[in-house]
């Protein structure tokens, strides 16, 4: 389809999907009149009748549960909130929140009511009795659950509250920013306590945004993007300045580019995003110090729900998903979630199709109240054309329309993807739990394409090599930990040590004609043919890779005093490779190399806070990363691992009960042990040394969270110099490649809260990036390719709400109209390190999506 024809697409797409949505819709306004008032007074009814409770004296998190299931209320906690908090227990009749504050007494905790029925938990001041419910215990009773505790001791015992959600909230929550992060520490603890700078990308900002793909949401994080898609697959992260396929994680299992991941990472089971800035090697082992990226899975539910999307739009877009879960038995011990996504696609790039399935069902087990298992598969088939963009003709990106595809979009990567999560935590005690979790991904990817190798400028004529690369790569991984949660004296600890086992293979066979440069196919990119002959392939590299993995680390999240907070920690990895050959056109007899590298990377970071709404941090942080086992010096020996360091101090600001927060932090990073070229051997020799240095230096503020009522914001800003300060090779000083000195980011929504407009809403938003270079500038520009710069730009998004709350009787409807792009600006998105590899932004694409909640 054209550049010039969204729209139409998105009409086109509407009229496939007319009838079923006209009957759905005709349903909804013809119910609405007869529910709205019966809605209200059943609402009131509800709120205001009297409930018989008959609750115990146990954790606040279990007793919330009950409180939900007898009421039927929407009840949200953080986990980290709840964890070791005794809630005294409820009995006889009272009105619900009624019932709500006396669970709540002595824990330090207090509730926020974000509708008729639902309710939010958060820190605040000890709540009092109400008087109904102290005038009850009044009449002959000392304690609401005297007589409860004599029925059984299990009462006493400790009952887990595997889950973050106690019940899904019905309408729309107070969620583009988050309470606590478990990534910074890998256990739970108070954003605002972190000596790290750490956001948020929350499932409620995923929504408004309607993203469908784990890049599209890092826009909301300062400094972070995706420049380079692989041709469509994985992809690079670019964090303050710096690239890496190393730093994905899956809630704190590795997922990179190469071993864990090889297609684009969809959403649909994701809650939330989170980002750590700066060096993760602390508790993640080898990894590039920008920072890293987990993210966090959908709990399985307590609760039944049931959702179904359908998302539609430009370029033929058609994604159906569902997502549901709820409890597996009457006890509610055994419980689920499944999210599952069909997608058929065309593009704005000419000929491209693609198509995906996505499957992730997740189950929760209470085997007893001190032990808890859960079990996450995922399965993910994806189909596309390997596209590697445009390509840059003189100092930019070529003349030419961005939807050109050069090379054959009829050849397709076919990726099988799927993953086996399961973990186990047993708590001895109050103070201290075991965590066992083991992780196995397997990925069979059958690459083939035409793509783009070297240009002419002169003449316009693109040479194409052909690929075609069966690929297997497998990953496992055990992790052990014990967490601890004490005092010694007036000082809290929130300890963490574990061992982390890995294994990890790939086995591939590189089949191309691109080294028989006098047959390639060839393209006119201005003038563009699509025919094209097939070469014959050979070999050019046929092994195997595998990485031993040994990973002890710890960390102690310490409270010194209630305002002062610091974080202690480090890891010692052992890290062996070894890479196999056959025979093959670049190496006619094979081999084997071998590598062991070792290392010790720590973290010390401390965080006062001299009021509570304002915290200032600061941090210390190591990285490390191992080179390939491929790279050699003149005199034949292998290189140490690159290593990075930060130093970072900044502010976080929380306002209106923590449902506003912002970050500004400053920052100085250091790459080491960069390979750059030997050229004392002369060049060409494909020697290297390990004297090469990059640093990365600048600021970066964030905010996030609700305003007022209604509205609600995100956005970032980020100022980096990101240059190389030592080489050989490269221009000392000079950029690194995709690396913007200004990028930034807004989103904004705002729900109308009352009147016959109630339930509309509307978003805006802007992303924006500085001009960037396309590759490394060279000292001799003779030695490389020649330099070329991405212009900046600034893109416009826009979005129409519509949500409905109990449209029939428990079912909620929630559509909404998405524009990317709005005014239509020619954009590109980055590079891949290479004058042929410049990837382009999406010309103005509209989506609509139709949801509807049953509960």
């Amino acid at each position: 389809m054209s550049q010039g024809k969204p729209l139409a697409a998105f009409s086109s797409a509407y009229r496939r999907h007319r009838i079923s949505m006209g009957l759905l819709l005709l349903a909804i306004c013809g119910s609405m009149a007869d529910t709205t008032q019966a809605q209200s007074a059943t609402t009131l009814q509800q709120k205001q009748s009297a409930v018989n409770f008959n609750i115990p004296s146990q954790p606040v998190g279990s007793a919330l549960n009950a409180f939900a299931d007898a009421t039927g209320w929407q009840v949200s906690v953080p986990t980290e909130i709840a964890a070791g908090a005794q809630s005294p227990g409820l009995a006889g009749g009272h009105t619900p929140e009624e019932g709500l504050q006396t669970l709540l007494i002595g824990t330090g905790l207090t509730y926020h009511m974000a509708g008729s029925q639902m309710v939010t938990i958060g820190p605040g001041p000890l709540l009092a009795a109400p008087p109904t419910v102290m005038m009850a215990q009044g009449e002959g009773s000392a304690s609401p659950n005297e007589g409860m505790l004599e029925q059984g001791q299990s009462a006493q015992k400790p009952v887990k509250v595997p889950e973050i959600v106690v019940k899904d909230m019905k309408e729309r929550s107070e969620s583009y920013t988050a309470d606590d992060t478990s990534t910074a520490t890998r256990i739970p603890v108070p954003i605002q306590d972190v000596p790290r700078s750490v956001e948020t990308v929350t499932r409620q900002v995923m929504d408004d945004q309607k993203i469908i793909r784990m890049d599209q949401a890092l826009r909301n994080v300062s400094g972070t993007s995706m420049p380079s898609t692989q041709g469509g697959r994985a992809g690079d992260f670019m964090i303050r300045g710096f690239r890496s396929d190393l730093n994905v994680f899956k809630n704190g299992f590795r997922e990179d580019s190469t071993f864990g991941a090889r297609a684009s990472r969809d959403v649909a089971n994701l809650q939330n995003i989170e980002v750590i800035k700066g060096p993760p090697s602390y508790l993640y082992g080898r990894s590039d110090p920008g920072g890293v990226i987990n993210q966090i899975t959908k709990d399985p539910l307590r609760t039944r729900y049931y959702s179904g999307e359908l998302i539609f739009g430009s370029y033929g877009l058609y994604r159906p998903n569902v997502d549901i879960g709820g409890p597996m038995n009457d006890s509610k011990t055994l419980t689920y979630r499944f999210n599952g996504v069909y997608e058929n696609a065309q593009s704005y790039r000419e000929g491209v199709k693609s198509e995906r399935v996505f499957l992730a069902p997740t189950f929760g087990w209470e085997a007893s109240s001190r032990d808890t298992f859960r079990l996450e598969l995922e399965y993910l088939y994806d189909r596309s054309p390997i596209d590697r963009g445009i390509v840059a003709v003189g100092d930019g990106p070529a003349n030419i329309p961005i939807s050109r595809f050069l090379g054959d979009p009829t050849k397709q990567d076919t990726i099988n993807q799927g993953k086996a999560t399961l973990v186990y935590l047993h708590e001895f005690n109050a103070m201290w739990k075991w965590r066992t979790a083991l992780r196995v991904a397997v990925t069979a990817e059958d690459y083939n394409s035409l793509e783009s190798w070297f240009m002419d400028d002169a003449s316009g004529i693109l040479s194409l090599a052909q690929f075609h690369i069966p690929t297997l790569v497998q990953s496992n991984y055990m992790q052990n930990e014990v967490h601890g949660k004490f005092s010694t004296g007036s000082i809290k600890h929130k300890l963490l040590a574990g061992v982390e086992l890995g294994w990890e293979y790939s086995k591939q066979n590189v089949l191309s004609d691109s080294a028989d440069f006098a047959n390639l196919n060839t393209i006119d990119i201005y003038n563009p043919s699509y025919s094209f002959r097939s070469n014959q392939l050979v070999s050019q590299f046929n092994g195997s890779t595998r990485n031993q993995i040994v990973g002890v680390y710890a960390g102690d999240q310490i409270d010194l005093l209630e305002n002062l907070h610091m974080h202690v920690g480090g890891r010692y990895d052992y890290f062996y490779q070894k890479q196999s050959q056959d025979p093959s056109l670049f190496n006619e007899t094979g081999g084997t190399d071998k590598q062991t590298d070792n290392h010790f990377s720590p973290s010390v970071g401390l965080n006062y806070q001299p009021i509570k709404q304002v915290a200032i941090f600061a941090n210390y942080t190591q990285s490390f990363a191992p080179q390939p086992t491929i790279s050699r010096s003149a005199s034949g020996q292998l290189f140490k691992p690159e290593t990075g360091e930060q130093v970072e101090g900044g502010f976080k600001f929380q306002f209106f009960e923590g449902k506003l927060r912002s970050t500004l932090a400053a920052f100085d990073i250091k790459k080491k042990n960069v390979l750059t070229a030997d050229v004392s051997q002369g060049p060409g020799s494909g020697f290297s040394i390990a004297t090469g240095e990059q640093q990365s230096t600048g600021f970066e503020f964030d905010v996030a969270g609700q305003v007022f009522p209604g509205f609600e914001i995100i956005a970032n800003y980020a100022y980096i110099k990101a240059r190389v300060s030592q080489d050989n090779t490269f221009a000392v000083g000079s950029r690194l490649p995709n690396a913007p000195l200004n990028q930034g980011s807004l989103w904004a929504t705002y729900f109308f809260q009352e009147g016959i407009v109630k339930g509309f809403g509307a978003g805006v938003g802007m992303y924006a990036q500085s001009q960037r270079n396309g590759i490394f500038q060279c000292q001799d520009p003779t030695a490389c390719q020649a330099q070329f710069e991405l212009p900046g730009f600034v893109r416009m998004d826009a979005a129409l709400y519509y949500r409905k709350p109990e449209v029939f009787n428990k079912t909620n409807l929630l559509a909404a109209i998405n524009f990317t792009n709005l005014l239509d600006q020619r954009y590109f998105t980055g590079s891949q390190n290479f004058r042929e590899i410049v990837y382009t932004g999406a010309p103005l694409t509209v989506l609509g999506s139709i949801k509807l909640e049953f509960n």
